[in-house]
């Protein structure tokens, strides 16, 4: 790539003011006050099954009871769907997991969201490190998600101190930028924003049987005609006009105190090292890309 994000900050010596996003409240899902306890319970012969070296890879949701209780607030949610998350995690004692809410219900939510990322933080032992940097980006107004520790139990066995993080869906979208139309993507390695050509559909590559920037937004329409062009103008401009093209399609603002975020946390797991793990959402009300 011939000029990656992390060199072309040195480039900025000016800064253009975006609109802010918007950052919802923390509500009684995300609250810090107290330590909510989940609980699931599912039959065990299914989670047996889950937990079969064999079957780690597998994202078939199953159903199950859902109850969160925080003191004040105890609801309890049947059906919604469960499984295994995250990659290394799945492979480790202590699993990650996701709860779907609109699995078996349609449109079916909870405080607004539709699923839950109940992270083990299996490499981790303080379980605090990824919770201490998403409340940092909060506080730089950077539209990261909402997180809180929690108890979680399953079938009345207690697995552990989790942290529950907000999941990235058109949900997450709506709540922080008003309208969730435009194309959002999720990109995994290697999501190296090189330049492939001007065709689209070149972009729609796939690495490890899902496509390294998975279209999670309008994708019955499949139109990757908005990457393609950010992805040329961040590649092919020259030196004289790059910041002003750059500026126009990207919200560089916001995505320069991210940059120093994650060299303060450092973060090896995002696009700057490993072009992985990151999410891309072209703003239609902007007409900018948003990180």
């Amino acid at each position: 790539m011939k000029k990656t994000l992390s060199i072309f900050v040195l480039a900025f010596t000016i800064l253009s003011v975006n609109s802010q996003p918007i950052l919802p409240d923390f509500g009684p899902l995300y609250m810090d006050e107290v330590v909510p306890r989940i609980d699931i319970t599912i039959d065990p012969d299914t989670l047996d099954w889950l937990y079969q070296h064999e079957n780690s890879d597998s994202d078939i949701e199953f159903s199950a009871r859902f109850i969160f209780d925080n003191g004040t607030i105890r609801d309890t949610i049947e059906p919604v769907g469960f499984r295994l998350r995250g990659n290394t995690s799945r492979d480790s004692q202590k699993k990650s997991f996701k709860v779907s809410f609109n699995t078996f219900t349609s449109g079916g939510k909870y405080y607004g969201v539709e699923k839950l990322n109940l992270n083990g933080e299996h490499n981790d032992p303080s379980v605090i490190r990824s919770k201490v940097c998403w409340d940092i980006l909060h506080k730089m107004e950077i539209p990261a998600p909402r997180s809180n520790h929690v108890r979680v139990y399953i079938n009345n066995n207690y697995y552990g101190l989790y942290i529950n993080v907000e999941h990235i869906d058109e949900e997450f979208i709506k709540s922080r930028f008003t309208y969730n139309d435009g194309n959002q993507y999720k990109c995994l390695w290697p999501a190296d924003l090189n330049y492939l050509g001007e065709d689209p559909d070149l972009y729609k590559f796939e690495q490890n049987g899902r496509r390294a920037y998975e279209l999670k937004i309008n994708e019955e329409i499949d139109d990757y005609t908005d990457i393609a062009h950010f992805i040329d103008v961040l590649n092919n401009s020259n030196d004289a006009n790059f910041k002003c093209k750059m500026d126009e399609v990207f919200n560089t603002y916001d995505y320069l105190k991210v940059i120093a975020s994650e060299i303060l946390f450092g973060h090896w797991d995002g696009y700057i090292y490993n072009q992985n793990n990151y999410y891309l959402y072209q703003n239609t009300t902007t007409d900018k890309f948003e990180f």
